[in-house]
């Protein structure tokens, strides 16, 4: 084998390795359990459609793209004490153990994981009662497994018309 060949090999398989390779566990700031994800559109199996006449929309974001392409809007809605996550016409890749966060940077920082993704198109999520909404303004798809960034939505203030 070539010399410049055999060092592409073995660059190339550090890379992947490198890139794959299983960084220090993240910790959720709590270990919260919440109201798993539920379909948004017709009622079946018990679960329940979100109507958001009857909240006040306080926050929204674009999910951009992280190592993967992610799409969709995610929207925070609040009535009373309690906070919805709303997604709408979401995508991402499929990928091993992707959790969805809510975090105060794209790097996780004092996050909590809110619940297993488990679906795309438009579904929402209950927040816990300690969610720290003010604080927490990224919304992360995660892949815990590799500890990688899917994705990110900020959630910002929509402008006033």
């Amino acid at each position: 084998m070539k010399p410049y060949l055999k060092n592409f090999a073995i660059l190339l398989a550090f890379a992947v390795a490198v890139s794959c390779a299983k960084d220090k566990e993240l910790v959720p700031a709590n270990n919260v359990n919440v109201t798993p994800p539920s379909t948004t559109g017709t009622t079946t199996g018990g679960s329940t459609t979100f109507d958001p006449s009857t909240q006040t929309l306080v926050s929204q974001g674009t999910f951009k793209n992280g190592v993967h392409p992610t799409s969709g809007t995610a929207k925070l809605y609040q009535k009373g004490t309690t906070y919805t996550l709303v997604f709408d016409n979401f995508k991402t890749d499929a990928g091993p153990d992707l959790r969805i966060y809510l975090a105060e940077d794209t790097q996780a920082k004092n996050f909590i994981q809110l619940a297993e993704l488990k679906n795309t198109g438009n579904f929402f999520l209950t927040l816990p009662d300690d969610a720290k909404v003010n604080d927490r303004k990224q919304v992360l798809i995660w892949c815990k497994q590799f500890t990688v960034l899917f994705g990110s939505a900020e959630l910002v203030v929509p402008a006033q018309k």
